[in-house]
């Protein structure tokens, strides 16, 4: 892998800074990824790579040098050389390794040329092999380099056995290690002309090398055994010379070009076809397929066109046989074939063959690659935009051959050549590519009438593969109603068909009507056609038309569907506890349960449907038992979408989203209206207006099953049977999640956490610990012995939908849930909640940021000093008081509570104390005679309040200079403020951080020495009512007069004369104290005779 970084860096410091700066997280993951591969760890090499390759994706990290870096690392990583063949011993490997190379070489060709290999052979291949790894540039000539390629290729001839096939593969690893140390470097391109003979040498030693491998296939041309076992043993070898050929290309080199047009065509015709002959050999197909796409990779304009260009040479005849001879029909007869349920090998074949597909249309769909292809216009130029609208030439090229194959195959009279046919349909459509190569199939005049109508007679194997077909093409709309149209009856007949079998429906009957119940369940979102009038909506036999026409047969209910598979999965588990006596079959791998979980989910998207299945309490502790102890991915997979759909609320949309929704409804309403029968005297004419009235009624229960009431209800049944215990057993690292899963999990822990009620819950099963472990690696994640560490963060957001749906879920609970209950140590997730403050791209980011305020109120009001205090963490090790006090100036009227609540709680901790009362006597004017005739209007700061000034000049004079500690003093103004605006909660907090504060004589100089209307504000507060009295009069606020009452006692007690007599004149304080001191049962009782204590003595 191409060297990214220095060295000296580890692999923990590189992942501290990820936690520290997502910003350039792509290329920290590759650097990461290069020491995982430096020290053998290709699993995590190739996990940072993959997520390096998702970030990339995202605008921001979206860069030509990180897109490069990726595909670059993609590559490399991918050709490392691996592990050899062989167990040899350390005494003769070390023999054979103290001789030159020049020796090693001749030794290792005398004993391919000899006798069987043996133990000194394999040593002595072996100790050659280290040496070209571990240098990186053994130094080979081309007679050396071609010598050895002839001892691999002797090595090859014959059947080998375990010494043999270990003698070869040593020497492929040799010359794979040799070949990919003369690849160009893409980084020197520039570089002085004196490395270009250095070039020129490397290139001739790759085109003998091409040479000696091809004439060595053309020479046993023949013999298929030896094809086999070359393959077997040096594919990665024949790669890595076309790799490396590959990189010195230069179109104007015509014997280059030819040459590498000649080795890329080896490999593509001839290795990679003989090593996908038989699809049962996993490692086979795995190391040549990998080839495949290393190469695609390393020169994308020349795979793309002999790839495709080689199935014109094609045989015409309509055999599976015949028309697999070609890398197309090959890749094609992969997908038809390779079954990933049937074996883990074929899984491995059908996996790689899908990748290569997604990979070749991809590459075919880019302008820039079509250049090889003669009907390519070299004077176009298109973006990729431009592109869809018109296909390359590569992608037209693709598409025509693709259809042809497919199309041939699906109208043989031969049952396993159509059953090829549309089990590789069914696999484009889902790899993704399907829309894309198969589009001109539907364009065909009765073709899919076709399908349908010879679906009827094909053998039960055949219908599997039709109904996978139908599965996948409802991803897209118009292929999916054409298939529902025209399929629907056929479809139902299979779904309801008995199962003869015993318990599990382990027969053909059972898969077909598990299958066919699959199509059914997603085709229900598809509009349905025409139905007779006076059809019965469930019976199978009345709702075929008079001309014996299946396909008009209406739509099975939803209900009696959703029972269908629910049926078909208890009778599947039976009445076993699967904590204790279920067999491996049904915990491992079952496809009927597998295929019913997954219609059953796909059908828990109509809201009817999540409230019968939600509240069928036996079936869902069955299936989500069954989810905890499974070993199948899919199966599991299945289960969280099925808890996804009964636990997911419905978006909340703004008012213009509102009344667009309605403005396309109307559209639609009057579409219908404009009907053909529309304004005629037809009896089918007010058919239309009954059907739209029945429509709105249905789409307003919909609208009601899906409200949030509903929904919590649905949660809690879900959680009640094990919902949650299913999501958090998918995440667990030994099992090794997907994106996918650790995405749906995310999301789903959102909804859950909605329900106060649940937040729990889902601490007491291990939720927390388990959406920790699953944030990506661009989120810090703070522990304990760094909380001192992080002075100077600055908070940022969180990129990545999974780590802000995790940050969510968190806040939602540590909303609720006492701090030292639900988290080992609260600093865990503050950074999260930080960074949900900053949440701006989100529709619901208001709330993000409400409700991480909540929770970060709740954090922050744990005693102070315990082990759970994080007021200092928050606010100032993660500068988190910054976020904080920009939303407490938020248009928001929640938004602007929370954030004052926490500011309240957060002034209990010293250092935002004195951020807020250090420097205030920067306002205070000096002490003067004249002291006691101030008015309160003069010597006014400017802050963040607007105040009014008697004398302009004065006020000017006074200000000081605009430096951070005189900012800081502005924030007392806020405070101030936000004690006299409308919201009663506001003015509590605001009032209540004021009281803390005012223990400082600071603070109390400036509200009542500088500041012209806290004494205004104060005594309005004391006299506010919150509007619960009787009559609607209201009635004193006492909280209220408790904090005013504090905040006057601090100030006659600051030592200050002349807070005192500020206090002494005004006649609203002093009625207002006498008042309260009036009422010795009140909590503000003893502050308020305090003061007035103060206050007459002064007197």
């Amino acid at each position: 892998m191409t060297k990214m970084q220095p060295m000296d860096q580890s692999i923990e410091s590189i992942t501290k800074k990820l936690q520290a700066d997502s910003s350039e997280a792509p290329m920290l993951l590759l650097q990461r990824a290069q020491l995982y591969a430096d020290k053998g760890d290709e699993a995590n090499a190739k996990a940072d790579i993959a997520s390096a390759a998702s970030l990339v994706k995202e605008p921001q990290h979206r860069t030509d040098q990180a897109v490069a870096a990726v595909e670059r690392a993609f590559r490399d990583i991918a050709i490392r050389p691996t592990t050899r063949s062989g167990k040899l011993g350390d005494p003769l490997l070390a023999k054979y390794s103290a001789l030159s190379v020049k020796d090693l070489v001749e030794t290792v060709v005398g004993m391919a040329n000899g006798s069987a290999p043996d133990q000194d052979a394999i040593a002595a291949a072996g100790a050659l092999a280290s040496k070209a790894d571990a240098s990186g540039k053994l130094a080979l000539d081309s007679t050396q380099i071609c010598i050895l390629i002839d001892a691999f290729h002797t090595a090859a001839t014959t059947p080998g056995t375990l010494d043999e096939s270990a003698f070869a593969k040593n020497i492929a690893q040799c010359i794979k290690s040799v070949a990919l140390s003369m690849a160009a470097d893409p980084d020197s391109k520039d570089k002085a002309s004196d490395t270009d003979i250095l070039e020129q040498i490397k290139i001739c030693t790759l085109r003998e090398a091409a040479k000696s491998i091809q004439t060595a296939w053309k020479t046993h041309d023949s013999d298929g055994s030896f094809k086999q076992l070359a393959c077997r043993y040096g594919a990665s070898m024949y790669m890595a010379v076309a790799y490396a050929m590959s990189t010195y290309l230069d179109p104007q080199n015509a014997d280059l070009v030819a040459s590498t047009k000649d080795i890329y065509n080896f490999y593509i015709q001839q290795v990679w076809m003989v090593g996908t002959l038989q699809v049962t050999a996993a490692d086979e197909i795995g190391e040549v397929s990998q080839g495949i796409l290393r190469l695609l990779t390393a020169n994308r304009p020349l795979f793309v066109y002999l790839f495709v260009t080689a199935s014109d040479s094609s045989g015409k005849g309509s055999s599976t046989k015949k028309t697999s001879k070609t890398p197309v029909s090959r890749l094609l007869h992969i997908l038809g074939t390779a079954d990933e349920s049937s074996s883990a090998s074929k899984g491995k074949s059908r996996s790689l063959a899908l990748l290569i597909a997604s990979q070749l249309v991809a590459a075919a769909k880019d302008p820039a690659n079509s250049v090889m292809f003669p009907e390519h216009d070299p004077s176009e130029s298109r973006s990729r935009a431009q592109a869809r609208l018109a296909p390359t030439a590569a992608i037209a090229r693709l598409r025509s051959e693709i259809v042809r194959i497919v199309d041939e195959w699906i109208q043989s009279t031969i049952q396993s050549e159509r059953s090829c046919g549309l089990f590789s349909a069914a696999s484009l459509y889902e790899g993704g590519v399907g829309s894309d190569l198969l589009a001109d199939l539907w364009l065909k005049s009765g073709w899919a009438e076709d399908l349908w109508d010879q679906g009827e007679f094909d053998k039960p194997e055949t219908q599997l593969s039709l109904l996978r077909f139908a599965d996948s093409s409802s991803t897209d709309v118009s292929a999916g109603k054409q298939m529902k149209n025209l399929g629907n009856g056929l479809v139902q007949e299979l779904a309801k068909r008995k199962v003869s079998s015993k318990r599990g429906g382990a027969g053909i009957d059972a898969e077909l009507a598990a299958s066919a119940s699959v199509v059914l369940a997603k085709w229900s979102g598809v509009s349905a056609p025409a139905s007779q009038p006076d059809s019965k909506k469930n019976d199978v036999d009345s709702s075929i038309d008079q001309n014996g026409d299946s396909s008009v047969l209406a739509d099975v209910d939803p209900i009696d569907l959703a029972n269908i598979h629910i049926e078909r999965i208890s009778d599947a588990l039976g009445k076993s506890d699967l904590n204790k006596n279920a067999s491996t079959d049904v915990l491992n791998s079952n496809s009927s349960v597998e295929k019913a979980t997954e219609a059953l989910g796909f059908m828990c998207l109509k809201p009817k449907v999540k409230e019968h299945v939600a509240h069928n309490e036996d079936f869902l502790k069955t299936l989500f038992a069954l989810g905890q102890k499974t070993a199948s991915v899919s199966l599991r997979f299945s289960i969280i979408m099925l808890i996804r759909n009964l636990t997911m609320y419905k978006p909340v949309l703004s008012e213009e989203q509102k009344r667009m929704q309605q403005l396309q409804r109307l559209g639609k309403k009057a579409q219908s209206s404009a009907g053909p029968n529309a304004g005629s005297d037809s009896p089918n004419s007010g058919q239309t207006v009954g059907g739209d009235i029945k429509q709105e009624e249905e789409e307003g229960e919909d609208a009601k099953l899906d409200a949030a009431e509903f929904v919590s209800k649905r949660s809690l049944a879900a959680c009640k049977c094990g919902g949650v215990s299913v999501l958090v057993s998918s995440v667990h690292p030994k099992l090794r999640p997907s994106d996918s899963v650790k995405d749906a999990v995310a999301e789903i822990m959102v909804s859950l956490a909605t329900t106060q009620a649940l937040r729990g819950l889902i601490v007491q099963q291990g939720g927390i610990r388990a959406l920790l472990g699953i944030l990506t690696d661009s989120v810090p994640k703070a522990t304990a012995k760094e909380s001192q560490a992080n002075d100077g963060y600055i908070p940022k957001a969180l990129l990545q939908k999974r780590d802000k749906d995790i940050a969510f879920s968190l806040a939602k609970i540590a909303i609720s849930v006492p701090p030292n209950l639900a988290f080992q140590d609260p600093r865990e997730i503050v950074q999260l909640l930080l960074s949900l403050l900053l949440e701006d791209s989100e529709t619901h980011a208001l709330l993000m940021k409400f409700e991480s305020l909540l929770a970060l109120t709740n954090l922050a009001s744990m005693e102070p000093g315990s082990s759970y205090d994080v007021r200092d963490y928050i606010a100032i090790s993660l500068n988190g008081i910054s976020s904080i006090e920009i939303l407490m100036l938020s248009d928001h009227p929640l938004v602007r509570r929370a954030a004052t609540e926490l500011l309240c709680n957060l002034v209990y901790s010293p250092k935002v104390f004195d951020r807020y009362v250090n420097n205030a006597d920067k306002y205070v004017p000096p002490e003067s005679p004249a002291d006691d005739e101030l008015a309160s209007g003069e010597l006014l700061p400017s802050g963040i309040v607007e105040l009014p000034s008697d004398d302009e000049d004065d006020a000017k004079e006074s200000q000081p200079v605009d430096n951070d500690d005189t900012y800081r003093s502005h924030r007392l103004h806020l405070l101030v403020a936000l004690a006299d605006v409308d919201d009663t909660a506001t003015r509590s907090a605001a009032a209540g951080a004021l009281a803390i504060l005012s223990n400082h004589p600071q603070c109390c100089r400036y509200l009542f020495l500088a500041h012209p209307r806290a004494c205004d504000v104060l005594v309005r507060l004391a006299n506010d009512t919150d509007g619960t009295g009787d009559n609607g009069e209201g009635q004193s606020h006492v909280a209220f007069k408790h904090r005013v009452a504090v905040i006057w006692a601090n100030a006659a007690n600051c030592g200050d004369a002349r807070v005192l007599s500020r206090l002494q004149r005004d006649k609203g304080v002093l009625d207002t104290l006498k008042d309260m001191a009036s009422d010795r049962q009140m909590p503000f009782f003893a502050a308020a005779a305090d003061a007035i204590q103060k206050i007459n003595a002064k007197e």
